[in-house]
């Protein structure tokens, strides 16, 4: 097991007559041994753009990568002994998968036929393809083809494995089952692994820790409890969580509260000075319907789902909607008259210019 180490790593794009994009501008990341690391934001955040200058597959602008205390900024893709799991899978049709998997032990040289074969064995049972073989990719379903592109890049015994959007392509079923073979994997054979996903739910269920990034920055970096529980801001706290945070606008007015409305206040985990422009964010889950005290509304749409219901609440004078997960058998009908509690060790507020957590 290896430490992997990011210190200023930045990358800039330049063209002749456009203004420069910095892709990623300034990482410093330490990963432990055996650590599963997330890199989690939405398109264009610079998450791809890290794991392939990581992997040395894209020149880097500036700063050093670590591997084991050793700097491999400046050595080749091929020396840097990565395992990539490519998002669009990367399988070489004409092969079977057995020769896949072999390709890249058979083009360095340096295993006898005999160990590449044992290898090839070993991996396939590990990762469940044993039976695949002989197949050819074209034959395979996205979840199996995953599952070679995931033991072609664990064959090589890598110091350190990359998986770009590895479960992107798949459906719900294969999303589930791939997910939690994947973490069983990481876990059995202790690579230190990066993992770039949009996907929240991904990032939460594998990562021991995750990097939530924009515009080529970390806003975030810590365990997954610590992203969904305590967001750094306006963006982490909207971007995690499904269904999404409720952000409300309003006016802090020094005695516990923010006013949403002239009639609407919502309790405030912390002190904050009158006056001061605050954004309220509560989760769904962290809402409730009572038939007593609470905030005044009128439901809007209810979606009755098998597990939980779905609310949506106009809450009076508010130009937002609230949504509110209910308990199985709720079933508000559009149009009641409803009061809603928040819970205020559960609420997060922010400050409204700059969108930073007011902790």
């Amino acid at each position: 097991m290896t430490e992997l180490e990011l210190r200023d790593l930045r990358k800039t794009y330049r063209a002749r007559g456009r203004p420069a994009v910095e892709a990623v501008r300034g990482l410093d990341l330490r990963l432990g041994s055996g650590e599963l690391l997330g890199l989690l934001g939405p398109s264009g955040c610079g998450k791809s753009t890290t794991l392939r200058m990581i992997a040395g597959l894209e020149p880097v602008t500036g700063g050093d990568i670590l591997v084991g205390g050793a700097p491999v900024t400046d050595r080749p893709a091929r020396r840097r002994n990565m395992g990539v799991a490519f998002e669009n899978y990367a399988l070489y049709p004409p092969l079977t998968v057995a020769e896949n998997l072999a390709f890249g032990l058979r083009a360095r040289r340096r295993s006898a036929r005999g160990d590449v074969a044992r290898r090839v064995a070993e991996i396939a049972e590990r990762v469940g393809v044993t039976g695949l073989l002989d197949a050819r990719p074209a034959g395979l379903s996205s979840g199996q083809k995953q599952r070679v592109s995931l033991a072609r890049a664990l064959i090589r015994e890598p110091d350190v494995l990359l998986l770009d959007e590895p479960l992107s392509h798949l459906d719900a079923a294969e999303r589930d089952t791939t997910r939690r073979e994947l973490k069983r994997i990481q876990r059995d054979l202790g690579h230190t692994t990066i993992l770039v996903t949009h996907d929240q739910e991904e990032a939460l269920s594998l990562a021991d820790r995750i990097a939530v990034m924009r515009d080529g920055l970390i806003r975030q970096l810590g365990t997954p409890y610590e992203i969904y529980d305590s967001p750094a801001d306006v963006f982490v706290a909207d971007f995690v969580g499904e269904p999404a945070i409720n952000l409300l606008p309003g006016t802090a007015d020094g005695d516990g509260h923010a006013r949403l409305s002239g009639t609407v206040r919502l309790a405030l985990p912390v002190p904050v000075a009158a006056g001061r422009e605050v954004v309220a964010g509560v989760r769904p889950e962290d809402l409730s319907l009572t038939g007593g005290d609470g905030l005044p509304a009128e439901v809007v749409a209810h979606e009755p789902l098998p597990e939980t219901g779905i609310a949506t609440l106009a809450l009076d004078g508010v130009d937002r909607h609230l949504v509110v997960l209910t308990a199985p058998g709720v079933r508000p009908a559009p149009g009641d008259r409803v009061r809603v509690a928040a819970d205020p060790g559960r609420t997060h507020v922010f400050d409204a210019e700059t969108g930073e957590a007011l902790r």
